[in-house]
């Protein structure tokens, strides 16, 4: 199911479709790639043919025929490609020769096998006109592109030659928009062979050897030269090779003609991130849902049952159609099954879209609770900075040195507020794409009451889930005593081993369904709160300085109280006495025109 809604999504809609799996239960993730996924599918199906009865091995058979119509169509939508923003889009009747080896370029990239029979009967089939060569030139496209792939693998098993065949090869992938999604892998197989193919080449090698970091300009240049080369051929105008080895040497003389800087510690300091890590843009509101669920065992719990129900529907859908006649209008058995299949699939994306908000509002949460942190070591730093520690000789030192502590805090702080505003702006931006009705506040209502008590995290469900499990505890306990004791109660059947089971495994079902909502019910209401901060935020003033340096010294006394000695019992005068005195002083420092003493 999940190869299938791959092919049908990124060829509707060119979507750059991800997805991930798990090998540790969640704990890490890697990326799952259309290969693997096509891999899994074929091997699913084998293994249900090979050990199912005659209704498995017919299922399976049926599966795999709208697999692999599915697989033709999206080999045949880009076969006859058409750009999306064509104002006058016109797809071909027969694909042409250079579009049959395109395609399976575009195969082997994307599924890293070469097409097979049932795929090509499939494909032939829609074409009015025999393409006997198409065929062919298909597969020695994929097959190009394999060994293409190959190389990237193991560079160092290629001669140069043929590292700058893959080359131009993967960079004609690349370029352009035909491929959609597919231009990341290209581009990930290109970057593997320059990185060996720049320290190899005759042309690169000492430039490479001389400026070694990818990120120089040299560096670059080399690479930049080696695009060209792959793109030239080594058969290619002369005119043109001469050009692109003196843009190799001019950028080279530039490069080393060029004085070295030194690093300025204090821009340096500047430039570091206000908030370790924010504001944080995340890849997209699929990505945000999947991280989302990492975090929520109850979405995850969600998403996996919706699923799984999904692709049940799926395969009714799928037997209903293969059973029905084509020549004839929908029987109510197909009706139903797209019925069902098309609220299911609401069901998922209203489920990724609550899951995706919640990601990006808990993103924020984080950036909130990293400012805290994030403006004390501010504070340190700007002590480092300005050695304030050091105990100046005049009272104009003393207040430069204040000055110049407050001014590096000032600049810190000023940068933090940016970046939590910067953070808000992206959730609200979020709230609008995804929940667009969110504009006022009866729609934001809505969308509050969905993401906690439609999501079944509302405080009635935590209480239920705890009665639960206390109801679920007494139904095993009776049952275990009556089969125990063996005795019958009147008018009711006996207690088996099985209903015990039962009772055993409700409960446990209890207790995970409550362990879930204690860690993902606080996490929700974390994420919303923040919402809710970042909708009804208003942009303020900066904090006035006065008020920032009492604040910064209230928050260093705090501290020396935390790390000194408790103080006795029998001097409570002095201690509130002084409280009184440095509230007085607090008090004059924020009135305008009062200078601190």
């Amino acid at each position: 199911m999940a190869m299938r809604w791959y092919l049908t999504a990124e060829r509707e809609e060119n979507l750059a479709v991800t997805g991930h799996v798990s090998d540790d239960h969640g704990a890490t993730w890697r990326p799952l790639l259309p290969r693997e996924l096509m891999a899994d599918a074929e091997r699913a199906l084998a293994a249900t043919a090979d050990d199912g009865g005659p209704q498995a091995r017919q299922s399976a058979g049926i599966l795999r025929d709208a697999l692999t119509a599915e697989a033709a169509d999206w080999l045949d939508h880009r076969l006859r490609y058409v750009q999306p923003d064509d104002p006058t889009p016109y797809r071909p009747d027969e694909p042409s020769p250079e579009s049959w080896r395109r395609g399976g370029h575009i195969w082997a990239l994307a599924l890293g096998t070469r097409p097979d029979e049932q795929v090509l009967r499939h494909l032939t089939a829609r074409f009015t006109t025999p393409q006997t060569e198409g065929a062919t030139l298909l597969r020695t496209g994929a097959a190009e592109m394999l060994d293409a792939l190959a190389l990237a693998e193991a560079p160092a098993h290629g001669e140069s030659a043929q590292l700058l065949s893959a080359l131009g090869l993967l960079n004609r992938m690349a370029f352009g928009f035909e491929t959609g999604q597919l231009d990341t892998l290209a581009e990930d197989a290109q970057r593997s062979i320059l990185d060996h193919l720049v320290t190899v080449h005759p042309a690169t090698a000492p430039v490479a050897e001389a400026h070694p970091e990818p990120g120089q300009g040299a560096n670059m240049a080399a690479r930049a030269y080696l695009r060209r080369l792959s793109l030239i051929g080594p058969a290619g105008e002369p005119r043109l090779l001469d050009d692109a080895a003196a843009a190799l040497a001019e950028a080279v003389t530039a490069a080393e003609q060029q004085p070295g800087r030194t690093p300025d510690p204090s821009a340096t300091a500047r430039q570091a991130p206000a908030i370790p890590g924010y504001p944080k843009h995340l890849e997209g509101d699929l990505q945000a849902a999947a991280q989302w669920r990492l975090i929520s065992p109850a979405a995850r719990r969600a998403a996996e049952q919706t699923m799984d129900r999904l692709f049940r529907a799926t395969t009714v859908l799928a037997e209903a159609t293969a059973a029905a006649d084509v020549h004839q209008p929908f029987s109510p058995q197909q009706e139903a099954a797209l019925l069902s299949r098309g609220s299911l699939h609401q069901e998922l994306d209203e489920l990724t879209a609550r899951h995706a908000l919640l990601m990006h509002a808990g993103v924020l949460a984080d950036a909130e609770a990293a400012a805290e942190p994030a403006k004390h070591a501010a504070v340190v730093a700007a002590a480092q900075a300005t050695e304030v520690e050091r105990q100046p000789g005049t009272a104009a030192e003393m207040a430069a040195a204040r000055d110049a502590f407050m001014a590096h805090v000032n600049e810190a702080e000023d940068r933090i507020a940016k970046t939590l505003t910067e953070q808000r702006r992206l959730t609200v931006e979020a709230l609008g794409r995804i929940f667009p009705y969110a504009v006022t506040s009866t729609g934001r209502h809505t969308v509050r009451r969905n993401l906690l008590e439609n999501s079944g995290l509302g405080l009635d469900a935590y209480h239920q889930a705890y009665r639960a499990i206390g109801e679920s505890a007494r139904r095993l306990e009776s049952a275990e005593a009556a089969y125990r004791s063996g005795t019958v109660p009147f008018g009711r059947p006996p207690v088996s081993h099985d209903d015990v089971e039962q009772a055993r495994a409700a409960l446990q079902r209890a207790e995970t369904r409550f362990a879930d909502l204690r860690i993902s019910r606080p996490n929700t209401l974390r994420a919303l709160r923040a919402l809710d901060g970042a909708v009804h935020h208003r942009p303020s003033g900066s904090e006035a300085p006065a008020a920032r340096a009492a604040r910064i010294a209230a928050q260093s006394r705090e501290r020396t109280a935390e790390t000194a000695p408790a103080a006795p019992r029998t001097q409570p005068a002095a201690g509130a006495a002084e409280q009184v005195r440095q509230a007085h002083h607090s008090s004059a420092q924020q009135q305008p025109g009062v200078r601190p003493a």
